[in-house]
């Protein structure tokens, strides 16, 4: 942070967001503290409570009284993993940022395999965990965000994601910048860079309680996803509009058509038909195109909260 001295900047800054998650926080600083001490590098931690009901909050406090690396931060409210992440990046001061989860499923030591992929001159690097433990229905959930995230960035076809990342402080100032109500950690740093690493890491099984990630929050995830960071629904939606705009002028050509041939239809039928059908297109067409319009003005002028903090000690 710009307060600080050049020797009191650490080298990295590991930022986790907390939620329920008092029996594991412990043991997850001490295993972040081996690993930095093993290999000689200057580091902070920051926890995010991010509205925890059990005693998170009670935890970390007692954490930091012992550990001075270790810095606090307590939301107002249940803001979402990646507002609370945002929060992280507002208050760290490292060179480097390791964003992992709290529950252990992400070994610290693991750390130092994406420290070292990260030296190859990559702006982001990202663990792809080895074997996962999560429940049938959340896998077919992470796979299908995994899979549209990939399509939206234009990744590699077998690039993997995770929570599990290490950045530059360069790349997190960009992430700092964009606004947006729906943060998606891993869609905004791909915005920014293709300059990415991707290491296999492994993944613990978790030994205390169980996923905040309901399969309903991983589909919601998506769909924010998909209209936060694509126009994908507004260009189905021109489409369609074109296309029924296109059939409903042909459908008016056929049947003034047929009565400039024939001469003989029901009285009054060609020019209802042929009225509404093009006006309907038309409506289509025009709707589609203001639909696309306000969605570029929405992503423009949203200015919601991301975060809100209540208490912190830094």
């Amino acid at each position: 942070m710009s307060n600080l001295l050049e020797s009191d900047i650490p080298e990295y800054s590991i930022v986790i967001p907390v939620y329920n998650s008092a029996s594991s926080l412990e043991e997850l600083s001490l295993r972040i503290d081996k690993v930095f001490e093993s290999l000689n590098k200057t580091y902070e931690i920051l926890m995010i409570d991010d509205g925890s009901l059990d005693d998170s909050w009670l935890i970390m406090k007692s954490i930091r009284e012992t550990n001075k690396q270790v810095k606090i931060i307590q939301l107002m409210r249940n803001f979402g993993q990646h507002n609370a992440i945002i929060c992280g990046f507002h208050h760290v001061s490292g060179t480097y940022i390791i964003t992992m989860d709290d529950d252990l499923q992400n070994p610290p030591e693991e750390i130092p395999k994406l420290i070292r992929e990260m030296e190859k001159g990559y702006d982001l690097v990202i663990g792809a965990r080895e074997s996962k433990h999560d429940s049938f229905l959340r896998r077919i959930g992470s796979s299908l965000i995994g899979r549209v995230t990939t399509r939206i960035f234009a990744c590699p076809k077998n690039f993997k994601f995770s929570s599990f990342r290490i950045i530059t402080r360069n790349l997190m100032e960009g992430v700092k910048d964009q606004k947006t109500p729906y943060p998606y950690i891993a869609g905004m740093l791909l915005s920014l860079t293709k300059n990415v690493g991707n290491i296999a890491v492994k993944n613990a099984r978790r030994r205390h309680g169980q996923s905040n990630y309901t399969l309903v929050k991983l589909l919601n995830h998506g769909l924010n996803l998909i209209i936060y960071y694509t126009s994908f629904p507004l260009n189905v939606l021109t489409a369609i509009g074109f296309l029924v705009a296109v059939f409903s002028f042909c459908f008016a050509i056929f049947y003034a058509a047929r009565k400039m041939i024939s001469g003989y239809t029901v009285p009054g039928w060609t020019s209802v038909v042929v009225l509404l059908s093009f006006f309907n297109g038309l409506l289509l067409l025009v709707l589609s195109l203001i639909g696309q319009y306000l969605g570029r003005i929405v992503n423009e002028v949203s200015n919601r909260q991301q975060f809100m903090v209540r208490e912190k000690l830094l």
